[in-house]
C-alpha cells in the first residue's frame, strides 16, 4: 500500500506540472480543472491511509522521538502535506468558486499556484524519504554468533523458536509450538510491530536488528499482525502462533 502511495503522489504531482503547462498554453479552464482535481482526489489517500497510519505509528511517539529520522522525516512529511493540501483547497475554492468573502480572497493567482507547486514537490521529496524509512531502511547486520560453552549453554532458554521479519511478512507466518516455549520476532527490514489480535502483547515499534519475545504457556491460536502494515483478522502483514 505504502509504494501504492508513493507512485499516486508522484503522479499527482506530474498532473499539477501539467496543469501549469495548460495555463501558460492559455487553456485555464483544463488548468482549472485539473488542478481542482487532484486537489480534491488527494483527500481519499490522506483519510484513508496516511491518518491512519499516522496516528498509530508515529503520534504515539511524539514529541519525544524526534530525534529518530523515522520520526522526524514521517512527522515532516506529514505537517507539509497537511499544509499544502490545505493551501489547496483555499486556492481552489478562491479561483473556482464565490464562497468565501472579498477579505479571504486574493488576485495574484500566480504566486499562489506556483507556492503550491513548489510545496507539493517539497512533500513528495520527504514522502520519498519517509517510504525509505518505514519500509526501506538499511537491514541490520548481525554479528556471527559466538560458540556456545557449557555454562552459556544451561542458561539458555530450553525452548526458543525465532520468526524473522522483513519483506512485509512474518517467516514463518503460521507457527506451531510447543507450551512453555519463547516466541522471538527479528525485525531486519523496515519498521514493524509484533500486536496481538486480542491485545494481549503489543511490541513497540521495532527498528531493524531490535526483536521482541513473548512466552506462550497456554495451549491455543494467538493470532497477530503489525500495526504499521496489517490489521486484525490475518489481513496483509500477520501471521499466527499455534501452541499445542
Amino acid at each position: 500500500m505504502a509504494k501504492t502511495i508513493l507512485i499516486v503522489e508522484l503522479v499527482m504531482g506530474a498532473t499539477l506540472v501539467a496543469g501549469m503547462l495548460l495555463a501558460r498554453a492559455g487553456k485555464f479552464r483544463a488548468h482549472g480543472a485539473c488542478q481542482s482535481l487532484v486537489i480534491i482526489l488527494n483527500l481519499a489517500p490522506i483519510t484513508l491511509f496516511m491518518l491512519p497510519a499516522f496516528r498509530k505509528g508515529i503520534a504515539p511517539g511524539l514529541p519525544s522521538h524526534l530525534g529518530d529520522r523515522f520520526y522526524a522525516v514521517t512527522t515532516a512529511h506529514a505537517v507539509l502535506g497537511a499544509t499544502a493540501e490545505l493551501l489547496g483547497l483555499y486556492i481552489v475554492l478562491v479561483a473556482g468558486t464565490s464562497l468565501l468573502p472579498q477579505g479571504l480572497r486574493f488576485s495574484n493567482y500566480k504566486r499562489w499556484m506556483r507556492t503550491e507547486l513548489v510545496l507539493w514537490w517539497l512533500v513528495i521529496a520527504f514522502g520519498v524519504g519517509a517510504y525509505w524509512v518505514w519500509n526501506v531502511s538499511s537491514p541490520a547486520v548481525t554479528p556471527p554468533a559466538a560458540a556456545a560453552t557449557p555454562a552459556a549453554a544451561e542458561k539458555a532458554p530450553a525452548k526458543t523458536v525465532t520468526i524473522n521479519i522483513s519483506n512485509f511478512a512474518f517467516d514463518p507466518k503460521d507457527l506451531q509450538i510447543e507450551a512453555g516455549t519463547t516466541v522471538i520476532w527479528k525485525n531486519t527490514v523496515g519498521r514493524h510491530t509484533v500486536t496481538a489480535d486480542d491485545a494481549s502483547f503489543d511490541s513497540p515499534i521495532m527498528a531493524p536488528g531490535e526483536e521482541f519475545k513473548r512466552t506462550f504457556d497456554r495451549p491455543g491460536t494467538v493470532k497477530y499482525f503489525c500495526n504499521l502494515h496489517g490489521a486484525a483478522g490475518g489481513q496483509k502483514m500477520a501471521g499466527t502462533v499455534t501452541v499445542k
